[in-house]
């Protein structure tokens, strides 16, 4: 579940990086990349990609803005009326 996530638009821009992001990147000397610090690795963001942070602290990379937690809430309350609804039914018979 992405709890923060942030677009990375290029050092060339005067937004810096969010302080929950400081400690899990770095600037190298002559790359564009901004390096992240992620579960895979150290993985380059280019300038247009999204960084994100799951409810864990593990920090991704995505190409596209990725979903925060309202999806994940829509599906878990769906999921636990269908379970109620098999139940009464369930009940009734």
């Amino acid at each position: 579940m992405i709890i923060k996530s942030w677009q990375f638009k290029g050092f060339m821009s005067a937004e810096m990086p969010p302080e929950w992001l400081k400690p899990e990147c770095s600037k190298r000397a002559g790359s564009a990349h901004l390096w992240i610090h992620t579960q895979e690795g150290e993985t380059g963001a280019a300038s247009g990609q999204w960084v994100a942070v799951n409810l864990r602290g593990h920090v991704s990379i995505h190409n596209t803005k990725p979903d925060g937690w309202g999806r994940e809430v829509i599906a878990g309350a769906a999921f636990v009326v269908l379970v109620a609804a098999v139940l009464i039914i369930m009940l009734a018979m």
